[in-house]
C-alpha cells in the first residue's frame, strides 16, 4: 500500500496547501452501474461510522449512477469534493463518448479522484490521469498496461499516489475509504474504525462510538484511557469521581484537571455520555423495557434518564424504541 501525499501536514507549506485541498471529507460517489452500487453504499456507511465515532458530522456524500443519466448533468464533483468512480471486477469501465467530456471535467475538477476495480478506465479513456502508480484487481492489468504504457501498478490491495487513489476492488475500496479517513483524522482514528467495521482482528478492548470519540480525544493519555475504561466496565454500578481517581491512584483534583484539559467535559459529564450510548444502543436493538435500561445504565430512575437522554438526542427513548429491531416491547 502506498501512502504519499497523504499526511495532512507535510513540513513543505505547498505541500501543506496541496494535501489538505486533496483530503477533503466530501464525497462524491458515482457507481458504474446498479450492479456495483452497493460497493458505494458500503463506502458510505464507512463515512457515517466515521462522524460516529467522531462525534460531529466531519463526512458528507453523495450517491449518483453512471447508468442513471448521472453523467449528463454538470457539474458532477466540484473542487473541494473527492469523486469515487465504483467499478466492479469482471467488466471494464468503459464510458460512452457522450459522457466523457463530463467525466473529464468532474475528474479534473475534484479535489481527489478514487477509482474502484474496473473504475480505473475512466481516467486512462479521458486521458486525464495524473498519476503513474496505482492498484489494478488483476482481471484488468493487461488492459491497463496496454492502454496506459508505462505505468507503475501497485501490488497492494490499495494505493494512494499524489491526489489519485485507488482500490482493486469493492470489498478493497473500504479499506481505502478508511485510510482516507485515517490520513484526515489520524492513525488512532483509523485504527478504531478498523475494528468498528470488523475489518480487522478485534482486541480484547471493546467500546461504543462516544468511548472511542472520548479516547481518541484523550491522544493516548494514560490515566484517562483508564479512567474510560474504568467508566465502562461499570456503567450499572456508577462510580463516584473520588472512586474512579482512587482505583487509578491519583487525586480526583489531578482528574478532573486532566478530562477538563484534553476531554473539554467533567469525569461526570463524560460518564453520563457513556451511559447514554449504552442506553441508546439497548433501546435500539433489544426489547428490553425502558425502566430496565434505565437501571442497567445506571440511572436512579427512569425520569431522570429520559431527561438527559433528550437532551443529548433530540429524541425521547419512546421514539427511538418504535424505530428499534425488536420494537415491539412495551416502554
Amino acid at each position: 500500500m502506498y501512502l504519499e501525499n497523504l499526511e495532512p501536514a507535510p513540513s513543505a507549506a505547498v505541500g501543506t496547501s496541496n494535501a489538505r485541498r486533496s483530503l477533503s471529507g466530501d464525497f462524491v460517489f458515482l457507481s458504474q452501474d446498479s450492479g456495483v452500487a452497493y460497493a458505494a453504499e458500503a463506502c458510505i456507511d464507512v463515512l457515517r461510522s466515521a462522524n460516529r465515532l467522531l462525534g460531529h458530522e466531519a463526512y458528507g456524500w453523495t450517491h449518483l449512477r453512471a447508468d442513471d443519466h448521472a453523467c449528463d448533468a454538470a457539474p458532477i464533483c466540484g473542487p473541494d469534493q473527492t469523486l469515487v468512480l465504483i467499478g466492479g471486477t469482471e467488466h471494464p469501465w468503459r464510458p460512452a463518448k457522450s459522457h466523457l467530456t463530463a467525466l473529464r471535467a468532474c475528474i479534473r475538477n475534484a479535489a481527489r479522484v478514487c477509482v474502484v476495480g474496473s473504475a480505473v478506465f475512466v481516467p486512462l479513456a479521458a486521458g486525464v490521469l495524473g498519476t503513474k502508480r496505482l492498484a489494478v484487481h488483476p482481471n484488468f492489468r493487461p488492459g491497463v498496461e496496454e492502454t496506459g504504457r508505462g505505468l507503475d501498478l501497485a501490488q497492494g490491495a490499495t494505493c494512494h499516489h499524489n491526489a489519485l487513489s485507488s482500490a482493486i476492488s469493492p470489498a478493497a475500496a473500504m479499506r481505502m475509504i478508511v485510510e482516507l479517513v485515517g490520513a484526515r483524522d489520524g492513525e488512532f482514528t483509523r485504527a478504531a474504525l478498523s475494528r468498528y467495521l470488523g475489518l480487522s482482528e478485534p482486541e480484547a478492548e471493546t467500546g461504543a462510538g462516544e468511548h472511542w470519540r472520548y479516547k481518541r480525544m484523550a491522544q493516548g493519555d494514560e490515566v484517562i484511557g483508564d479512567a474510560l475504561q474504568i467508566m465502562l466496565d461499570h456503567l450499572e454500578d456508577t462510580l463516584t469521581v473520588g472512586q474512579i481517581a482512587g482505583l487509578l491512584d491519583v487525586s480526583p483534583r489531578k482528574l478532573e484537571r486532566g478530562f477538563r484539559d484534553l476531554l473539554e467535559q467533567t469525569p461526570l459529564k463524560v460518564y453520563r455520555d457513556l451511559r447514554l450510548d449504552r442506553a441508546h444502543s439497548l433501546l435500539a436493538q433489544t426489547s428490553l423495557p425502558v425502566n430496565e435500561v434505565s437501571v442497567a445504565c445506571g440511572f436512579s430512575n427512569v425520569t431522570l434518564m429520559k431527561k438527559w437522554f433528550t437532551r443529548k438526542y433530540g429524541q425521547t427513548p419512546d421514539q427511538v424504541r418504535r424505530h428499534a429491531f425488536a420494537g415491539s416491547a412495551a416502554a
